[in-house]
């Protein structure tokens, strides 16, 4: 009698321990999947698009460079001769809705070429002409840019279906995170992502 209650207790034992095993997971998930749905219905999402740079996939050196800037509240490009040992990376300006979900490449008229020893030169980005915007780290609306891992979505993603690769920017608030999805096939998929400005308002000119 004692051994069958002694193997029917271990059983009921090695039952529980299974059970657990399994329940912890998804207890854990939910937990996981709980904390990051309260940051989304409490806190107001994007109120400014924005601008960034996005290094572009490699081609040929340019033999000129190219920055951006903000000043007095319009975005210019900066355009310099490179000299023979010169070297610098080819971008492209997006101007980023994130409430729509949605991006589009800014054109930029700059020169293919310069003399060497010329001034810079600065251009004025047409398709930004009648946006003001500011070059804070942080937007008005308390967002940030902020990079995210390119990994997967680790064992409890896995769980749920997040394995896939994750945006690697993203607007970010008191937990609340809203990602950038920049089109991998034009840009440099291991190249830096830069915030340039947010817009804030319409200007005059």
């Amino acid at each position: 009698m004692c051994a069958m209650a002694d193997a029917g207790d271990a059983g009921a034992r090695s039952n529980t321990f299974v059970l657990a095993a399994v329940a912890l997971p998804i207890v854990v998930a939910g937990f996981f999947l709980l904390a990051s749905a309260v940051p989304r219905w409490t806190v107001p999402p994007p109120a400014h698009d924005l601008l960034i740079r996005v290094e572009r996939p490699w081609t040929s050196p340019p033999t000129v460079g190219v920055d951006f800037a903000v000043r007095d509240g319009r975005v210019v490009a900066t355009v310099r001769p490179l000299g023979p040992q010169g070297y610098t990376q080819r971008w492209t300006l997006y101007l980023v809705n994130p409430g729509a979900g949605s991006m589009r490449a800014v054109p930029v008229n700059v020169p293919e070429t310069m003399e060497a020893g010329a001034p810079p030169l600065e251009v004025t980005v047409d398709g930004l002409v009648g946006l003001q915007v500011s070059a804070d780290a942080v937007a008005p609306d308390g967002y940030r840019l902020q990079e995210r891992s390119y990994g997967g979505g680790g064992l409890v993603g896995g769980l749920f279906g997040m394995g896939r690769r994750r945006p690697r920017v993203a607007l970010a608030k008191n937990g609340r995170a809203v990602s950038i999805d920049v089109p991998e096939q034009d840009v440099n998929p291991y190249g830096p992502i830069h915030l340039v400005g947010w817009v804030v308002g319409k200007s005059g000119g």
